[in-house]
């Protein structure tokens, strides 16, 4: 249990102090840390997979590596990885699925509060929509009769000219008709003006 408190709290660590370029022991199952770069002597620890470690430099098959505990060793490059391990990308991926699921909760409490809150809401939208088309309709029936009216106001919008001209014709047609009658009725009474 203690070795896997002190797991997660270097991990914590390192994750929260690295400047340099992080790197995680494979999924291999130990590697082992030792005091120079051979595997001849026995190793000083045994990292478990998924530790991270902090790359110091690189000699032929091993690597210098600060650990989370801050002491330093060598570890045989192979078992490092600049790719997180299965099981922190599990750990991490837990993570965000507990904050979405916690998300998705407050969501649906707010969901259901607003449907608490506003129960009328759904035939709120529906008169929206049925005022909606009645507004379009009431409108299309508006433009039709503007446009009657703009047909019926043509025929008596004549231009200007055309009223003075018919004034002068008619007067014309009246003169033309009272000298016609005369004519008509000095012939009649042999020439006669009465």
């Amino acid at each position: 249990m203690s070795q896997k408190l002190s797991f997660v709290v270097g991990l914590l660590l390192l994750l929260l102090s690295s400047s340099l370029s992080a790197a995680y022991v494979t999924d291999k199952l130990l590697a082992g840390v030792y005091e120079k770069a051979e595997i001849s002597a026995a190793p000083l620890q045994l990292l478990p997979s998924g530790t991270p470690v902090e790359l110091l430099k690189t000699e032929g098959s091993f690597t210098q590596v600060r650990l989370p505990n801050r002491s330093e060793g060598w570890v045989e490059s192979h078992f490092i990885s600049d790719e997180k391990p299965a099981q922190v990308m599990l750990l991490e991926l837990q993570a965000a699925t507990a904050e979405l699921r916690r998300k998705l909760q407050q969501g649906e409490r707010a969901l259901e509060q607003s449907k608490i809150t506003f129960p009328e809401q759904a035939s709120l939208t529906a008169n929206l929509v049925a005022a909606e088309k009645r507004v379009k309709l009431l409108t299309q029936e508006l433009q039709d009769v503007k446009r009657k009216l703009n047909n019926k106001h043509a025929i008596f919008s004549l231009p200007l000219w055309l009223l003075p001209t018919a004034g002068l014709l008619f007067l014309l047609g009246v003169i033309g008709g009272i000298i016609f009658q005369n004519y008509s009725l000095r012939k009649r009474f042999g020439g006669l003006r009465l």
